[in-house]
């Protein structure tokens, strides 16, 4: 009991409340002619990458390029139940589904890279000032249209 309050107090300062409507991206583009990247906060990232810092709170990210085999990827973030992610990853970072989507003609394109990220990150203010924002770049540079955010 005791260690669920201390969890409580603790998860209290990693919420953040919303107070204007999110700004909406119009969209005119046919979902075949759409560019799509993955972003995970599921800890994901190439084995020759360095490991997640999960008991820091790690807010960093890792790029995955697209050309990544699921052989290359693992999965360092250890606060959630992984046992069917360590099975398929494609349940947390569906890569392999994506490059189905291009070849049916579905989507467009993949991104040239995803990215990695962390779900525990108790100093929200580094994720949302910095690590954010250094992602979000990078999709425009890629010419991204759509992100799809996986949690972990």
């Amino acid at each position: 009991m005791w260690k669920q309050k201390i969890i409580g107090k603790v998860a209290e300062k990693m919420v953040h409340s919303v107070t204007t409507p999110p700004p909406i991206a119009e969209w005119n583009k046919d979902l075949s002619q759409a560019r799509v990247a993955l972003v995970t906060t599921a800890g994901v990232h190439l084995r020759s990458q360095p490991r997640f810092d999960v008991e820091a709170g790690d807010h960093s990210y890792r790029i995955i390029p697209d050309a990544t085999t699921k052989e290359d990827l693992v999965i360092s973030h250890t606060h959630y139940d992984r046992s069917d992610a360590d099975q398929d990853i494609n349940c947390v970072f569906p890569l392999d589904r994506l490059h189905e989507l291009v070849e049916s003609g579905t989507i467009g394109s993949t991104a040239t890279h995803h990215f990695g990220l962390m779900g525990y990150i108790p100093k929200t203010e580094l994720l949302i000032d910095e690590t954010a924002p250094q992602v979000a770049q990078q999709l425009v540079e890629d010419g991204v249209d759509i992100v799809l955010l996986s949690p972990g």
